[in-house]
């Protein structure tokens, strides 16, 4: 792997710096070869499958770089590399030094596998990005691409970067159909570049390719892709400029055929060079045209393929894409705007005038041609041509640009773009603004925004969303600016600039801040001083707000006191003691809170002039410009001055000093050599340079005679005119020997060769050098001698028609060439009957003398150095007039037959020549005649226009004599083809043609069914043979043949005829037929309208509908075969009248219907529950629908309503309870009947019976009690019951219960449970409550009853008896003594005790103070007392009783 990612940023810096270096302008010592600007780009998938991938990578760009660096014109200028591993992509390595490019690519290691799609997409994104622009990048892997999805970003760059892209495939994950495949595709072809599909052993081959195509110049001529197997052509016109063209064939079984303009196929062994050939996947050829022209481009492939056609040329454009003409291509965009016209603007460059541009074709990438425009020319610079062409729309599709034109010499000029291109999306406009901008107070402040767009564009400035100013119209990207001439604070806020094309809007915001302007500073004025004296610079500040100052120099501040500098108390600077680097610009910084204000003073310190020449001496050729810098410092400011050997130099048009003292001299001539000096001088001083320019010629040589011829044995004489300064020294080579020359000679440039022999004939070569170089011309010396007849021709007689030739045979040197001509003045040129030729040097050849061939013949053998001639006669004897043999003067032969006019030829010398005329005319062109080797005239196949009459002539020398013969082609009868069906109708007058031809005229008969027919009323036949039947009726109908009759044969011909009968409709029963029938159908239901037709032909059915055509377009009509309309679910909108017609050629008639729809009723839905408060008036309305016009009935529970209302309305006054129930409305007619069906509720509030129950309920403690709550209403009330005033609900207690008839059931009652209760009966329409009273009765009961408890007291002292009684209502209580009431003497009371329970009571006894009324003597007696509570007048319960024993002591 290369290093690390943080690497990236130095070598970015690294190949920056070394770019710089490469662009500088320092001089150099040696003259470097020419470097291009392409980086080669190599993008590698390293992914463990692609390990002998790499090893052939790594082996290629070896031979790669080494051919590019020992190249002189170097196309390449840095080197990338980006390897890729999903999901990684780099890092990227850009370098221009090629030994780095290896090492980096040696470092790669692959790694992992399995994952097939990779990040193809993305690495060649990243390639292209760091490639300069028309660069070369190669893909290398054996995966599709996983992120596809990035193409269109990576499509856009490479329009913009012109670079091409090749895939060198050797996998595809198994699927070329994937749009991970196809991208690949449309790189290429959007790059003009290639895939190459491969096997892992075949990627060398391609890198070798690779070398070759590394080419500067390199222009395009053909990009096509192609989605099938195929062949195509194409012609292209090479022009003169194109050095070598290359075809790049992609696709399995690929073959290429060349033709040049001649039609000649170019062979391997004739130019065309084969660099890359896989039979399976690609060839690539390339070859150097020698002609200019149409050169034929043929290729095939048996599957997808691409093809590209490239060359080496110093002509080539680029386009740009404009909304208006531009003169400059840089103010153009690089791709098409969709949807609005654009302009094209080209840029040819290495056109010479009067070459030109005539057109752009936008041509699809299958070579389809889309638009063609014309260009024109919009300037014509040295170095380039700008051509336009008129505004367009861009196609959808994506397109190559095709320019054509001519060059400087007329020659058809083309070239094709390096990539295609597809219309872009424009987008809105870009718009910039500082986010802040700061101003003063009462000083003029700019508002500026910058645009970018490609659309043109109104730009507004707002503030707060109010407009400033007028909106502004702009055609382009660019800047503007509003100016507030005197700012305030009232100008602060948010400005926003906003720009609007037809492709959306844009804006940006700023905010102005106002604040008081910093110090305003006046500066002083510059000092100019002496080395040695004292300057003060002094800067004066306005206003009264503080400020700091300072003095900075070289953007150093200065110290307030530093050796010789020091800031005096006004704050201005003192300098002492000046030396000369004391002067420069000084700025005096003065700050305060609202910023800083700088201002700029000089110190000038006077220095003597120091003159600086660039070169000591130059050397010059005559014409050429020279400039020699002087440079000059000093201060004042030196004037510089030229002189030439002390005395001033006149400026003139050729002479001339410019602003910076450079002498520039043009046209320079020998006597401009000398001494030049360079004076400077100030006040100070004055100082001087010398420069010597020496004329110098660097040499050249040509040869006064390219081919010099000198006999045997002559002197040879060979000139060089030479020149150059210093004069230069000729030296002589013969063979890469130098020859020797006398001295003094190799000044001269002559060589001489005296008694030259032919030993010394070769070629020369003189070379002139002087210390500025060499320069060559070569001669070619021939040594040689006049021609010598070796063999001359003789006299030679001959029979006529005989061959014969004549020969002469000559010497010399150079070989003498022999050529004949006639000696009587005429050109030799073949005779009638013979051929004349030379069949070599020398030999003069006559095929089949004939007598114009006898004449004088001269042979002559010339060279260089002379001639030689020699005659001879040619005798031609024996000849003869030609006999022709007597035969036939006629012939006849069946047509079609062969046949053969004999002409034989008795005698004749020479042996005639025989012609076959016809009607006096030579036979027509054609090979249907041939003339055999006996002389007859044959026809394979005798026609009919071959009859007429023929001469064969035969011809000599001597005489000619020609014979006529009669040629009759017989032709069997043949009936001429005509209509064989014929109609007519019944009663009109039938023709039945029968026309025939043939040789003798042939006899017409006719039959019908076997049966001849004779001319009678009913049929006659004409002369031409047409039968004519004149009242025809349907038994005419049938078939007729009619047969032609000669003496070679005969021929029938059947014909039909057909009567025509007019139609008749079926008609059931005897209706009459201008009576419509009425049909009846329901809705929906199916329905057929009948129209069975007859007639003959077969009547065409039409429908009709109100008199409308009716088309039968829906699935709901059907036309049945028998003609009848068949209406699948008939509607309402169906009804109407119906009309059929059945029409044929003998005519018409029709019949109508009149269809009606019922429809069954369909009663409008109502609700299906009403609910009504008793009392009310109430309408019940039934509405509904049905064709005929429905009746409605009301029902209630089953029973019919006799309704005394509207129809289908029922009308309650008052609705009561009994009226609630089931209705029912009835809707029918004759189609059916529908229903409504509706339960009626009518509700009453709750209310009570008038059974009502008393509402006072009393029990005694622990019985059931139920509170009756007899509520009534429609629906049901529900009951709620309450106690006292408690608000809540008693259902959820344990012990209650509400009945279903709304009864509150309370179990167990106790004393507790008396009270008030409130029963709520509540239903939909109200509510109603009433009260009842709950009383609870408690029998007595007395605490510890039945238990003695034993009571002590004094006698004489009070005594209380306590009783604890409970019980509701409160019980009375009586007190027994002994079992007897009120039987104690003593006094008693009750005194109410504390209570502990509802109910309770407690009895107190209680004595007060008295005696004791006892016997006197009484013994003690003990009693018991008993406390009794008595029960009420009602029976509550067993009396309670408790006992208590008083004791009296």
């Amino acid at each position: 792997m290369t290093p690390g990612a943080q690497l990236l940023p130095l070598l970015v810096a690294i190949s920056t710096a070394v770019a710089a270096v490469v662009t500088s302008d320092a001089p150099t010592k040696t003259l470097s070869p020419a470097t291009g600007d392409a980086t080669l780009a190599f993008v590698f998938d390293v992914t463990g499958s692609m390990w002998d991938d790499l090893m052939q990578v790594i082996d290629g760009a070896s031979r790669i770089l080494e051919r590019s660096l020992s190249s002189r014109s170097r196309v390449i200028a840095n080197y990338a590399l980006v390897p890729f591993h999903d999901p990684d992509i780099g890092p990227v390595t850009l370098t221009a030094d090629p030994v780095v490019f290896q090492r980096e690519l040696r470092e790669l290691y692959v790694q992992g596998g399995g994952d097939c799609p990779e990040m193809s997409v993305g690495a060649i994104k990243a390639a292209v990005e760091v490639a300069n622009p028309g660069s070369f990048i190669y893909v290398f892997s054996d995966a599709r691409a996983k992120d596809y999805h990035k193409k269109k970003e990576l499509l856009q760059l490479l329009q913009l970067k012109q670079s091409q892209v090749v895939f060198v495939l050797t996998g595809d994950c198994g699927d070329r159909t994937h749009p991970g495949y196809l991208v690949f595709e449309e790189i290429a072809s959007t790059s003009s570049g290639q895939v190459f599909q491969l096997d892992k052993q075949q990627v060398s081959e391609v890198l070798k390719w690779v070398e070759s195509a590394i080419q500067a110049s390199k222009v395009h001529l053909l990009s096509a892709d192609h989605e099938e197997e195929g062949e195509h052509t194409w012609r292209i016109p090479f022009d003169p400029s194109l050095k070598e063209v290359t075809i790049a064939l992609s696709g399995p079984g690929p073959e290429i055929e060349v033709r040049d303009p001649l039609g000649r196929v170019l062979q391997t062994d004739e130019g065309l060079n084969v660099l890359l050939n896989i039979p399976d996947s690609a060839k690539v050829v390339a070859f150097k045209p020698e002609h200019p022209g149409l050169w034929a481009i043929k290729v095939y492939s048996s599957g997808r393929h691409s093809v590209r056609i490239s060359g080496i040329s110093n002509i080539n454009f680029r386009a740009g894409f404009s909304m208006q003409p531009s003169l400059d291509l840089n103010h153009t965009i690089e791709w098409p705007l969709q949807g609005v016209p654009i302009s094209l603007v080209i840029n040819s460059t290495g056109l010479q005038a009067p070459g030109h541009l005539e057109s752009v074709e936008l041509s699809h990438s299958s070579g389809r041609s889309l638009l063609t425009l014309p260009t024109q020319l919009l300037s014509n610079g040295s170095t380039h041509q700008l051509w336009a062409g008129p505004p367009f729309h861009v196609p959808k599709e994506r397109f190559y640009l095709k320019v054509k034109g001519k060059d400087h010499e007329g020659n058809p000029l083309l070239r094709v773009s390096g990539v295609s291109y597809s219309a872009v999306a424009p987008g809105v406009p870009l718009v910039s603004m500082a986010p802040k901008i700061h101003g003063y107070l009462q000083q003029p402040l700019l508002v500026s925004c910058s645009v970018y767009s490609t659309l043109p564009f109104q730009l507004q400035l707002q503030r707060d969303g109010e407009r400033l100013g007028e909106e502004r119209y702009f055609q382009e990207s660019g800047n503007s600016s509003w100016e507030i001439p005197r700012a305030s604070k009232a100008e602060e806020g948010t400005y926003q600039c906003i720009a609007v094309s037809r492709a959306g809007s844009g804006r940006a915001s700023a905010q102005i801040v106002i604040t008081d302007p910093p110090p305003q500073l006046v500066p002083g004025p510059n000092v100019t001083v002496s080395p040695g004296e004292t300057a003060i610079l002094s800067c004066q500040v306005l206003g009264e707000t503080p400020y700091n100052l300072t003095w900075v120099r070289d953007w150093r501040a200065l110290p307030a006191t530093t050796g010789r500098i020091s800031q005096l108390s006004d704050l201005s600077l003192e300098v002492r003691s000046i030396i000369p680097t004391d002067g420069g610009q000084y700025q005096c910084v003065a700050s305060n809170p609202n910023g800083v204000t700088r201002a700029t003073t000089w110190l000038l310190v006077r220095e003597a002039p120091q003159v600086s020449i660039n070169a000591r001496s130059q050397r010059f050729s005559q014409g050429v410009e020279v400039r020699v810098s002087c440079s000059a410092s000093g201060y004042p400011t030196p004037h510089i001055s030229w002189s030439r050997e002390g005395l001033a130099l006149p400026e003139d048009s050729r002479i001339h000093v410019d602003a910076q003292g450079t002498l520039i001299i043009q046209g320079l001539a020998p006597e401009d050599a000398g001494n030049y000096s360079c004076q400077a001088t100030n006040e100070v001083g004055t100082d001087e340079e010398t420069v010597t320019l020496y004329y110098t010629d660097p040499p050249s040589v040509s040869a006064v005679n390219a081919v010099v011829l000198t006999a045997v044995g002559e002197e040879a004489v060979l000139l060089c005119a030479a020149s150059g300064v210093p004069p230069p020294r000729v030296i002589w080579y013969r063979g890469g020997l130098e020859v020797i020359l006398a001295p003094g000679d190799s000044r001269s440039g002559t060589l001489r060769i005296p008694e030259a022999q032919e030993r010394d004939a070769g070629l020369y070569t003189c070379k002139a050098v002087n210390e500025l170089g060499d320069a060559s011309a070569e001669i070619q010396l021939v040594v040689g001698n006049a021609p010598r007849l070796t063999d001359p021709p003789q006299d030679v007689t001959v029979e006529l028609g005989k061959s014969v030739f004549l020969t002469c045979r000559a010497t010399g040197r150079p070989p003498p060439i022999v050529t004949w001509r006639r000696g009587d003045g005429q050109a030799l040129e073949p005779g009638r009957g013979s051929r004349t030729g030379q069949r070599d040097s020398g030999v003069l050849v006559f095929e089949r003398v004939s007598l114009e061939d006898q004449a004088p013949y001269v042979c002559e053998a010339r060279n260089v150095f002379g001639k030689a001639q020699a005659e001879a006669r040619l005798v031609v004897t024996g000849h003869a007039p030609p006999q022709i043999a007597n035969s036939a003067s006629v012939v006849r032969v069946l047509e079609g037959q062969p046949v053969s006019l004999t002409c034989v030829i008795l005698a004749g010398r020479p042996l005639p020549e025989r012609r076959w005329l016809k009607a006096g005319s030579p036979l027509p062109p054609g090979n249907r005649h041939a003339v055999r080797a006996d002389g007859s005239l044959h026809l394979d196949r005798a026609l009919q226009e071959d009859a007429g009459r023929y001469s064969c002539v035969a011809t000599n020398v001597a005489g000619s004599q020609h014979r006529d013969v009669e040629l009759v082609v017989q032709v069997p009868p043949r009936i001429h083809p005509t209509s064989t069906h014929h109609v007519t109708n019944e009663g009109v007058p039938a023709s039945l043609p029968c026309i025939a031809s043939g040789v003798p005229t042939p006899k017409i008969t006719w039959t019908k069914e076997t049966n001849a027919l004779t001319t009678s009323g009913h049929y006659s036949v004409s002369r031409n043979g047409t039968l004519v039947i004149v009242q025809p009726s349907p038994q005419d109908a049938g078939a007729y043949v009619c047969t032609a009759t000669n003496s070679v044969g005969f021929s029938s011909q059947e014909m039909w005829l057909s009567v025509n009968t007019k139609p008749m409709i079926k008609m059931n029963g005897s209706q009459a037929v201008d009576v419509p029938l009425r049909v009846t159908v329901k809705a929906g239901e199916e329905v057929t309208l009948d129209c069975e037709a007859q007639g003959s032909p077969t009547p065409l059915l039409t429908w009709t509908k109100d008199a409308n055509p009716l088309l039968p377009v829906t699935n709901r009509y059907e036309l049945l075969p028998s003609g009848s309309l068949r209406l699948a679910q008939a509607q309402v909108g169906d009804n109407g009248l119906y009309g059929c017609t059945a029409s044929n050629p003998a005519g018409a008639t029709s019949r109508r219907y009149v269809l009606r729809v019922q429809v069954p009723p369909q009663v409008q839905p109502g609700p299906r529950v009403l609910k009504v408060l008793a009392g009310e008036a109430l309408d019940l309305n039934c509405v509904a629908e049905g064709n005929p016009q429905p009746q409605l009935n009301w029902f209630k529970d089953g029973m019919a309503l006799m309704g005394e209302g509207a129809q289908g309305s029922v009308h309650f006054a008052a609705v009561k309870t009994s009226d609630a129930g089931l209705y029912r409305c009835e809707a029918s007619n004759s189609a059916g009947t529908d229903t409504w069906k509706l339960e009626l509720l009518v509700l009453e509030p709750p209310h009570w019976g008038t059974d009502e129950t008393k509402s006072l309920l009393e029990r005694v403690a622990g019985e059931n009690a139920s509170l009756p709550c007899p509520a009534q209403g429609t629906p049901k009330p529900r009951i709620t019951w309450r106690r006292g005033p408690s608000s809540e609900p008693l259902n959820g207690r344990p012990d209650v219960a509400v009945l279903d008839e709304g009864s509150l059931f309370l179990s167990s009652v106790s004393l507790a449970d008396s009270g008030e209760y409130e029963c709520q009966a509540t239903n939909e329409v109200g509510s109603a409550s009433r009260r009842a009273k709950l009383v609870v009765y408690v029998p007595p009961s007395i605490r510890e009853e039945g238990h003695i408890t034993n009571v002590s007291g004094l006698a004489g002292q009070p005594l209380t008896l306590e009783c604890d009684i409970n019980g509701f209502p409160a019980p009375e209580v009586a007190w027994l003594k002994d079992g007897q009431l009120r039987q104690v003497d003593i006094a008693s009371w009750m005194a109410p005790g504390p209570s502990t329970s509802l109910g309770s009571k407690r009895a107190i006894l209680a004595s007060i103070p008295a005696r004791l009324r006892i016997r006197r003597g009484a013994p003690r007696e003990t009693s018991i007392l008993l406390c009794s509570s008595l029960p009420p007048c009602w029976e509550l319960g067993p009396l309670r009783r408790c006992l208590a024993w008083l004791v009296l002591m």
